[in-house]
């Protein structure tokens, strides 16, 4: 029986090599040809490698760009340049379309940080803005909270997306290999193996040879290769792929997250009679804790024997923001109930309340501990985390006051922290951490020095002035250099401002 696939007085190698040509890729029941691997392999093997191209032509470019920009050279402005082209290259299509211009507005906000200065905080956003700006600009209808599903699913999907898809091209190709055409012969791929291995094999056999036995070859072809360093390169390389491949990916799944009808999986017992009774005592008790802290912060009242205002500085700070951080918890758990009692949304402020006085109490104990003991990145991340906390229980109390949703409050509370998080990521700690404690008096100039080339301008300073300390000199002996970028792709905005320090 003749098969409609083959045209009659065709050489057989022709028909051979091109039967897979004309194939149907519309994946129906049709497709699964002579000696093809199952349905819808047709359309795997002659389809996708047309429609990929492009795409395969981008992943190779970025790949190339990442082993100029990266391969032996430190990270700087130049992963604000690389994540521009993966954007560039994700979103490439005939002619400008506006649908990009925001996307792209997007990503350039959240590579400002990086540009600024490449650390752990920075990378972070520039990761985030770049999912974002993938998922919004291929569709741009999903809504805030799409763009957010989308993007999680995103970043999810990079570190294995990639090495599955190699996978599923090794399984079809052995596939491909292990096919039989109509005629009994070997698939498509064992045809090219058949063909060419002995001519190819041959022929480097013999140019071997030729190039040893010929001192004028020998020469031209003497390689200088370091195996190591090209192994260490290709792996570079294919881990480059990988990771990039899912980014390139056209179809992103953007169903929504419902972030407004937040509710607690549980209750604790927490109901209006509890809470009510709850909100009593936890005002009186927090009330005394608040009169203690004033009459002795505020009013110098005498402490206990033996402990010094340092010591009660560091004793209160951080269990007080606990005890913050737990009042807000209270207050989301509470929040479904005071509505049924008329006195519960009075008592829940002046808890609220309370509690932001406790955060700011906490505060001024950390102050204190840090004018008699110096400022640390511990010390100044906690005053910046307790700042935050005091601003998300005034927010509480807001959300109360106007009876809002739990979503309402959790939404605005996780904008306020990313947007200090952002704000963070603009400012020199290291620089502020040193000036002051030289400011001090009498810095611990081991830790000072210790805090590297990003506070060095504090440090010249110091070291212009002045001043009989005999722990001075320990300072200028561990000789903080100014920060310097190697070349053009590792420099930051921070490292060329701190370095004209003089």
């Amino acid at each position: 029986m003749q098969d409609d696939t083959f045209i009659g007085g065709l050489p057989y190698s022709l028909a051979h090599d091109g039967w897979w040509l004309d194939t149907d890729t519309s994946g129906g029941p049709d497709v699964a040809g002579p000696g093809r691997g199952g349905p819808g392999w047709g359309a795997a093997v002659a389809g996708r490698p047309h429609a990929q191209w492009p795409r395969n032509a981008g992943l190779a470019a970025l790949v190339a760009l990442a082993d100029v920009l990266f391969w032996g050279h430190p990270v700087g402005v130049s992963l604000a340049l690389f994540a521009g082209a993966i954007f560039a290259i994700a979103t490439l299509g005939p002619g400008l379309d506006r649908r990009h211009v925001r996307p792209a507005a997007l990503l350039a906000i959240g590579v400002l940080p990086v540009v600024e200065h490449v650390q752990a905080l920075s990378v972070m956003f520039l990761a985030i803005a770049l999912a974002l700006a993938l998922v919004w600009a291929r569709q741009p209808e999903g809504g805030a909270s799409g763009l957010a599903a989308g993007a999680l699913r995103v970043i999810g999907r990079v570190p294995v997306a990639g090495l599955a898809a190699v996978v599923a091209t090794a399984k079809l190709g052995l596939r491909a290999a292990s096919g039989t055409n109509p005629m009994g012969q070997g698939g498509p791929v064992r045809s090219v193996l058949r063909n060419w291995a002995f001519p190819l094999g041959g022929t480097l056999v013999f140019a071997a040879l030729l190039i040893d036995a010929n001192p004028v070859l020998a020469q031209l072809f003497e390689l200088d290769i370091d195996p190591g360093r090209l192994i260490r390169r290709g792996l570079f390389w294919c881990g480059a792929g990988l990771l990039l491949w899912p980014l390139l990916d056209p179809a992103t799944d953007t169903r929504p997250i419902d972030t407004m009808q937040v509710s607690l999986p549980f209750s604790l017992g927490v109901n209006a009679g509890s809470t009510l009774r709850a909100l009593g005592m936890f005002n009186a008790l927090i009330g005394v804790q608040t009169a203690l802290d004033a009459s002795i912060l505020l009013g110098h009242a005498t402490l206990p024997g033996g402990m010094t205002l340092a010591a009660y500085a560091h004793r209160g700070a951080y269990p007080l923001l606990a005890t913050a951080l737990l009042a807000g918890a209270f207050a989301l758990v509470a929040r479904p109930y005071l509505a049924e009692r008329r006195a519960l949304k009075p008592l829940m402020l002046l808890w609220l309340g309370q509690n932001v006085l406790l955060s700011l109490s906490a505060l001024l104990r950390l102050d204190l501990y840090v004018d008699n003991f110096g400022l640390t990145y511990l010390r100044l991340y906690a005053m910046i985390w307790m700042g935050l906390v005091a601003a998300g229980l005034a927010l509480t109390a807001w959300q109360v006051w106007r009876m809002r949703s739990n979503g309402w409050l959790i939404l605005r509370c996780g904008v306020m922290g990313v947007a200090t998080l952002y704000a963070c990521a603009f400012v020199n700690f290291a620089q502020i951490i040193a000036r002051q404690n030289i400011l001090r008096g009498h810095p611990d100039w081991t830790y000072v020095c210790a805090l590297g080339p990003m506070a060095s301008g504090p440090i010249r300073s110091a070291m212009h002035l002045q001043v009989e300390d005999t722990q001075m000199p320990s300072c200028l002996a561990c000789g903080v250099p100014l920060p310097q970028a190697r070349g053009w792709r590792d420099w930051g905005f921070r490292t060329w401002r701190v370095s004209r320090y003089r």
